[in-house]
């Protein structure tokens, strides 16, 4: 009898492979020889589902946006009770941060981005979706609705902007970590997030006192 494949199981070996790769070594390290090596492969088997090194790091890129969404997903199960609002909305934040071996090997995956430039047809939908959380966390702080699309721009222009604020902070405090490690660490990263979210707090709570009445 000709042998049966189970390639679910085959594609998770090498989800598997390459994630070892890009962890260690970074989109750098990927290649189909690594990779298959890394499997126990040849080659040869590898190419019959990802004939190039470009779509091994595009598979990279889509294994560390699924890991983080379900991560996203599932936060509120492992939140503490009796958690702040504050507190709760940092946890989601967090969630793009690199603070653990796991969230930085998803960071480097992302530096594929870089590298394949034309052939990545989904990146404005990845950044419209990190913006869309964005847009959530300043909505709860300020205690307004999210809007019907939270992947298109808020019909309220503050929102907009506090997101807009909150996405490069994240951004810049998630590549100092990957970047200049010495110079940070992940609790001053927490720390300096939380500031942030409180100030989007204090912004919020002054423009509701300060809202001219409807009279």
């Amino acid at each position: 009898m000709p042998k049966i494949v189970d390639h679910e199981q085959r594609r998770r070996e090498l989800a598997d492979a390459l994630w070892r790769i890009v962890a260690s070594q970074g989109p750098a390290g990927v290649s189909i020889r690594s990779v298959a090596a890394e499997a126990g492969w040849s080659p040869g088997a590898l190419r019959h589902y990802f004939p190039t090194r470009e779509e091994l790091l595009l598979f990279a890129m889509d294994l560390s946006e699924a890991r983080a969404v379900e991560r996203i997903t599932r936060l509120h199960e492992h939140l503490e009770p009796g958690l702040s609002v504050l507190e709760t909305l940092a946890a989601y934040a967090e969630q793009l941060l690199p603070l653990d071996d796991d969230r930085r090997a998803e960071y480097r995956a992302w530096e594929s981005a870089g590298i394949l430039r034309e052939q990545d047809r989904d990146r404005a939908r990845r950044w419209q979706q990190q913006r869309g959380l964005y847009r959530r966390l300043v909505s709860a702080l300020a205690g307004v609705e999210v809007g019907d699309d939270p992947e298109s721009p808020h019909p309220d222009p503050w929102v907009e902007e506090w997101s807009t604020h909150l996405h490069s902070i994240v951004d810049g405090l998630a590549l100092q970590l990957m970047v200049t490690p010495g110079m940070t660490d992940p609790e001053d990263c927490r720390r300096r997030l939380r500031a942030f979210l409180a100030r989007v707090a204090e912004a919020a709570e002054y423009r509701e006192k300060n809202a001219p009445d409807d009279d």
